[in-house]
């Protein structure tokens, strides 16, 4: 069985179509990123509730949790049964260090209206809004909001 396009090439006209749309939308792209015009962006609902928090290691296994600015912890977390909190902390420290910022700045975690729970690196500018993973480690989060102090 022989192929019925064996000597016929692609037609020349629709690669260079298809090259040129190829490089209006790179080249579209590129000049909402850089302009801003024709991009948009949803403004954040307003902040119903937000605490500054620092996350200190306290041993080998073991983050404290504290409230910048006051004294004492409100929450230890223990690798074995915290993974998702420490685990989105791995991940901030790691920006933190790409861009040099200071590793021992407070993160701010905050509730907002409609539900809309972030997790916020000052320093960086990363959000995350911690609803995407799901109620059990949105939950895991939203302890922290309103832990009072632990006596130590």
């Amino acid at each position: 069985m022989s192929d019925p396009f064996e000597n016929r090439p692609f037609p020349r006209a629709v690669l260079i179509g298809a090259a040129l749309l190829i490089g209006f939308v790179i080249l579209a792209a590129a000049m909402v990123r850089v302009t801003g015009v024709g991009g948009t962006e949803t403004p954040l609902p307003p902040i119903l509730e937000s605490r500054e928090l620092l996350f200190i290691e306290d041993g080998p296994s073991t983050t404290a949790v504290q409230v910048a600015g006051e004294e004492g912890h409100i929450a230890r977390l223990h690798s074995g049964e915290d993974g998702f909190v420490l685990g989105v902390m791995r991940g901030m420290v790691r920006e933190r260090k790409a861009y040099d910022a200071p590793l021992d700045a407070p993160y701010v975690l905050s509730l907002r209206q409609g539900g809309v729970l972030l997790f916020e690196d000052p320093q960086t500018g990363r959000r995350i809004d911690l609803r995407a993973f799901g109620p059990t480690n949105t939950d895991s989060f939203a302890r922290l909001l309103r832990a009072e102090r632990l006596s130590d």
